[in-house]
């Protein structure tokens, strides 16, 4: 969905417990084997530290540098542009996880703008961002399922 100052993905059912999905979120070394978008991602999850991603928008990827902001274990994890007075544009991404139950949770990516170049970057390269975070999205459940099937078929004993 895009607004006049954001861009998200859909909200999406993974059939994965929270901490399943979690888990792939924060490990950014595999991120080319599911994210389409992002499928390069070096850095750590901790407040402060840089996140060197390689995102593509559709002509391959594209080196973007951007800084952990906020982490709130099996919910939330927000990372930021540098966003520093004058800039043109301001970005904070949000990847929201909410737990339906034990075994399923909501996903929702955000991308929030500002700065004076704000609404013309979202006009130019909005539907491009929505792609990609539904693509990410997609990608994501996928994975996690898939974890996840495989991690209840190692519990399950043989009958």
């Amino acid at each position: 969905m895009i607004t006049e100052n954001s861009v998200s993905s859909e909200e999406i059912l993974i059939n994965a417990p929270a901490q399943v999905v979690w888990d792939v979120i924060l490990d950014f070394g595999n991120y080319g084997e599911w994210n389409t978008f992002c499928p390069g991602m070096k850095g750590e999850p901790v407040v402060g530290s840089p996140l060197e991603m390689q995102v593509d928008m559709g002509d391959g990827p594209q080196l973007q540098v951007e800084y952990v902001t906020k982490v709130e274990p099996i919910h939330t994890i927000v990372w930021s542009m540098e966003n520093k007075p004058g800039d043109p544009v301001h970005a904070d991404r949000t990847q929201r996880i909410t737990p339906v139950d034990d075994s399923s949770c909501l996903y929702v990516t955000i991308d929030e703008f500002g700065g004076e170049f704000a609404g013309p970057m979202l006009e130019a390269m909005g539907k491009i961002v929505e792609k990609g975070f539904n693509d990410c999205a997609a990608g994501l459940k996928k994975r996690a399922e898939a974890l996840y099937r495989e991690r209840l078929s190692r519990e399950t004993p043989a009958g």
